[in-house]
């Protein structure tokens, strides 16, 4: 648990924003070179970039998580943050599998449920916990799980720009240390 908090709300943001760029270029992709009729495979080159942005923003964003439940005191959110962070690091090197083999392997038909479920789940969780404490914007809670929705069920019609906005967002307010809502940052201050 040492080494997660290791984890400078900088270098989450750089994370988060490399993460928000590579969601954003990958739905863009998708929007202009539609991958819906390739199932489990990785079809052109314009497949290979939406796979590789995907996999990159996944991994990206991993440490978003756990930069964003510091803002908590409640335990739940550490262990909520652990399992999304786990959840799209796993799938993003799943998916690099898949870019490698041009298409999905058995071993990502096992794995992609399972770190799905961690991430939205993971971020469900989080996001309930930091609205409640309103540490942290309405919108930053709100759009954990909301960013889920637009990578994965909306990526083929280019998700990937909406939770790419959403990363690029978070990224920044935590690179630049203004993740916490101000009223609540004064308040602390003259408590």
């Amino acid at each position: 648990m040492k080494k997660l908090n290791s984890i400078t709300n900088t270098l989450a943001g750089r994370a988060a924003m490399v993460g928000g760029g590579a969601f954003a270029a990958g739905g863009v992709t998708e929007i202009v070179h539609s991958q819906r009729g390739s199932g489990n495979s990785v079809v052109g080159v314009a497949g290979y970039l939406t796979l590789s942005f995907f996999a990159v923003g996944l991994i990206a964003i991993a440490p978003t998580f756990i930069a964003l439940a510091r803002e908590s005191k409640v335990r739940a959110a550490s262990r909520a943050a652990i399992a999304a962070a786990a959840g799209t690091a796993v799938l993003g090197i799943t998916s690099i599998t898949s870019v490698v083999a041009g298409h999905d392997l058995g071993l990502f038909n096992v794995v992609a449920p399972v770190t799905n479920a961690a991430w939205l789940f993971g971020s469900i969780v989080l996001a309930v916990v930091l609205k409640r404490e309103a540490t942290v914007r309405s919108a930053v809670a709100v759009g954990l799980p909301l960013a889920w929705v637009a990578t994965i069920p909306l990526a083929t019609v280019g998700g990937g720009v909406i939770s790419g906005g959403y990363f690029l967002f978070v990224g920044y307010l935590l690179a630049n240390d203004a993740i916490r809502r101000v009223s609540v940052a004064v308040h602390t201050a003259h408590a």
